[in-house]
């Protein structure tokens, strides 16, 4: 957490009158770090650490015996003590009461009624200052925390687990860059290197993890082996996770790959996976296919390369209905057309088109418009819709360090521009707690606010005592 400044303690209305610690009428007394300063109704003002470094003028307030000030400072106090981050730190304290329940005066006998606490240190972001207040002998002592802060935050780091077609299909020729004068490439060579290229663009916002659809092992025959896939993923999510899943591809001029289309197997094992994450980190699958899924778990060829597997469907929709994980589908060179019927290891009657626009749309992620997929018929628009994807992918989620003790008073900020408290993150632009009651741990933008943390990839989170 980055802190773009700070401000600590509790607000003034503006109709007390300051008390300042050792300072002249409407003059601040200004100390130097670590000292911790205790104002008390005896009129002597204790410090520890080193001696404070007082600045013109004497107190203009004096008592009687009781401890009640017969006159005061006619300074108005702002109610906050400012600290300042840097080599030597300053902290200016004014303290303010509320003349009905506490007073400071210069000389006084009388018992302590009131005691305000400031430490600071240089090692923090923060300042917490407590405000005890005790009213006759004999009363109950009220603690109220007092913690106003200014910092920037980011947001969360999503976990994602890329599940890749690994199918004998990719190796399938395309026109990769839409010029029909240089050389065709597989379309896993092309896979690679957008794959290569995200990991690279996006290492450091993403937690990645990877899993191939069939695994290494699978045979090009029309037989059971054709269709294993790893019950555990071949790279689990981790940070900067490039190399790691770089190294656990086929290689990107690969010829062999081999197998059938087992989609179902290899989002099944991503979405175990993710489920052992922290729920409270975004979690998605990004699923790149070439082909309509087939290797339907307890069928025997034909029927199992010949039949559609719509339980994909059904794992894609309870992981975004159920768990809030959303499926991104990319499809490469997908024919909207249907299939014939005929044992070659595609699922007949099927239209692939039809089937990855329902996935999109079960998934939570359809794109508007009659096309809910991402859609690719080379490796530029591959590029571009890994892109789009990843970007849509990131995180609104801003993990709060610090729990706010007065939350209905918190501000958030993009720039200079103040983010409204929304509701409703499904229609409404703006921000609220991930949480619908305390303790309040973290907070979610909205819509356009989405988008905008998105490009800045950062927010202000201001902590308040009191409306500001």
């Amino acid at each position: 957490m980055t802190s773009l400044g700070l401000v600590v303690g509790c607000g003034d209305d503006g109709d007390a009158t300051s008390q300042t610690g050792a300072a002249s009428q409407g003059t601040m007394s200004t100390l130097v770090t670590t000292v911790d300063t205790v104002a008390t109704m005896d009129g002597t003002e204790s410090a520890t650490g080193t001696p404070p470094t007082t600045t013109e003028g004497t107190m203009g307030a004096t008592s009687d015996s009781s401890g009640v000030p017969t006159s005061t400072s006619e300074s108005t106090s702002t109610g906050m003590v400012t600290a300042t981050m840097g080599s030597t730190e300053t902290v200016t304290d004014t303290l303010a009461t509320d003349p009905s329940e506490t007073a400071t005066s210069s000389t006084s006998d009388s018992d302590s009624d009131t005691s305000t606490t400031v430490d600071t240190t240089s090692t923090t972001s923060t300042t917490d200052t407590t405000t005890t207040t005790t009213g006759d002998p004999g009363t109950t002592t009220e603690d109220t925390p007092c913690n106003e802060m200014q910092v920037t935050l980011t947001p969360v780091v999503p976990n994602v687990m890329l599940v890749l077609d690994k199918s004998g299909s990719m190796l399938s020729l395309w026109d990769h860059d839409a010029n029909a004068n240089t050389p065709t490439v597989s379309r896993w060579y092309s896979l690679y290197a957008v794959v290569d290229q995200v990991l690279t663009n996006f290492n450091a916002k993403f937690n990645f993890g990877m899993n191939l659809f069939p695994n290494k092992q699978a045979v090009d025959t029309y037989v059971v082996g054709a269709c294993p896939v790893n019950g555990n993923v071949e790279v689990p999510v981790a940070p900067f996770n490039k190399n790691p899943i770089l190294n656990a591809l086929p290689a990107q001029n690969n010829n062999t790959i081999k197998g059938g289309t087992p989609a179902q197997a290899g989002v099944l094992a991503a979405l175990t996976h993710l489920k052992t994450l922290d729920p409270m980190v975004p979690r998605a699958i990004m699923l790149i296919t070439d082909g309509a899924a087939n290797c339907t778990t307890g069928l025997q060829p034909p029927p199992l390369f010949e039949n559609y597997d719509q339980s994909l469907h059904t794992l894609v929709g309870n992981a975004w209905t159920q768990d809030t994980i959303p499926t991104y589908v990319i499809g490469i060179a997908i024919a909207n057309s249907v299939s014939p019927v005929q044992m070659d290891g595609s699922p007949d009657s099927t239209n692939p088109y039809v089937k990855l626009n329902e996935l999109a749309t079960q998934g939570g992620t359809a794109k508007p418009g009659p096309e809910k997929f991402y859609s690719a018929d080379n490796q530029v628009e591959l590029q571009a819709a890994l892109n789009a994807i990843v970007t849509d992918a990131q995180s609104c989620v801003i993990a709060l360090n610090d729990e706010p003790g007065f939350p209905q008073f918190t501000k958030v900020k993009i720039g200079d521009v103040e983010v409204p408290k929304i509701n409703n993150c499904a229609n409404e632009n703006g921000w609220k707690y991930t949480d619908p009651a305390p303790p309040y741990v973290a907070i979610e933008l909205c819509g356009t606010a989405c988008n905008s943390l998105k490009q800045t990839g950062e927010a202000g989170v201001e902590y308040y005592c009191k409306p500001a």
